[in-house]
């Protein structure tokens, strides 16, 4: 009897802890993530813990990096997979001056995991859901050797064959940060021919400021457009053809002038330039400042066909947070950035789109250009996150 009491006891126990103990785990809080105050703490962290460093980098001007702290970092899964696999630090890019300029970072939000000597494995930018952010922490624990090694190491196994593969392997797993680096170093290698398709496939992604490739362009620019006839790419050449012809530093202003630009082009038999001044004259206004009212209007109505789509976003976000007294006509700016949409067009300008119904009043029109942004962003197979939200306020 003693024995029944005490056996039939202990199953009721277990039946009720069976059923508590989920209910008490549910409702238990996570350590918050951010335990370290500085960067160079997480890395004496990580050396003993053998963890690796994630670092959040931020501004408090920035509206997705407030949201982010606010909603992504309060989700419970994300502080449990970051309190338990990292050592995290939480760095505010005004204050943290030194660590933004060596690493380079200019989107707010940044996100880094390190290991404990501070090398990158793993950059991602912008604003993450909980859902985006844990599946870029879930790519530190591949065995890829994109994640593990150095770009000076893979660069000892790239050859022409493999380069493409490997820059974009390293796009995914790190960032294309590290794959425009990776880019680069194999286009200055003393071995690579830049003539060889594969090299200009690479130039044609990854042209920058580099003079070498704007000489090689300018040699070469008959066999390079017969493979690559973009607008794209003849914007970026006018536009630092110009820079290069200025006098001053590109951070002084001067007499806009777009003379050298149709001297070059002419020079060596380029065609286009005529159609590429205004995208010049506006991108230099807002380089360096950024957009003002006037110009980002004109850049709208004007030429809102660029391929620098990161130039018209900005231009967008500032008539949208801005206070002028100027009287903006959106209806026009509307017909003529919808004018702009090709049939092949990405979701990015229906999400442009969405942004100026709102202000424009219209929430229905702009709830349907959300829509068709999610609708074209999943037959892509691609991830689209409306921005509106994280404006709406400052909107209205």
């Amino acid at each position: 009897m003693y024995v029944n009491l005490n056996y039939t006891t202990f199953l009721r126990i277990s039946v009720i802890l069976l059923f508590l103990i989920p209910l008490l785990a549910s409702g238990q809080k996570s350590p918050e993530p951010f335990v370290h105050t500085t960067i160079g703490k997480a890395k004496r962290a990580s050396k003993f813990s053998q963890k690796y460093v994630f670092a959040y980098v931020y501004t408090e001007w920035s509206i997705p990096s407030v949201r982010m702290l606010d909603s992504t970092f309060t989700d419970e899964k994300v502080k449990f997979e970051l309190s338990a696999d990292y050592e995290n630090v939480l760095i505010d890019a005004g204050r943290k001056k030194r660590f933004v300029e060596d690493y380079q970072i200019h989107i707010f939000p940044t996100m880094l995991v390190l290991d404990w000597e501070g090398s990158v494995l793993i950059r991602a930018k912008g604003h993450k859901t909980p859902e985006e952010l844990l599946k870029t922490l879930d790519k530190t624990k591949s065995k890829s050797r994109y994640i593990k090694q150095s770009l000076d190491t893979i660069l000892l196994t790239t050859n022409k064959h493999n380069i493409l593969a490997a820059i974009d392997s390293v796009k995914y797993y790190k960032d294309d940060f590290e794959a425009k680096n990776l880019a680069k170093r194999y286009l200055d290698r003393k071995d690579t021919d830049l003539r060889d398709p594969v090299s200009m496939e690479i130039i044609k992604d990854y042209f920058t400021l580099d003079k070498k490739y704007l000489r090689f362009i300018s040699k070469y620019h008959f066999k390079f457009f017969e493979r690559f006839d973009s607008i794209s790419i003849k914007e970026n050449i006018a536009f630092h053809v110009f820079l290069s012809s200025l006098k001053q530093k590109g951070n002084g202003r001067t007499e806009f002038k777009y003379k050298p630009v149709t001297k070059w082009f002419r020079k060596h038999r380029i065609r286009d330039a005529d159609k590429l001044e205004s995208f010049v004259r506006i991108k230099y206004l807002l380089w360096g400042r950024g957009p003002s009212i006037r110009y980002s209007v004109n850049l709208l109505k004007d030429y809102p066909e660029t391929t620098d789509e990161n130039v018209l976003f900005a231009s967008v976000i500032r008539l949208l947070i801005s206070k002028t007294r100027r009287k903006i006509d959106y209806d026009e700016l509307i017909s003529s950035v919808r004018s702009s949409i090709k049939e092949d067009g990405t979701f990015w300008r229906y999400d442009l789109l969405s942004l100026l119904y709102y202000k424009n009043g219209d929430t229905q029109k702009s709830n349907q250009a959300i829509q068709t942004a999610t609708n074209i962003a999943e037959q892509t197979n691609q991830i689209y996150d409306p921005t509106l939200p994280y404006l709406m306020d400052a909107i209205e």
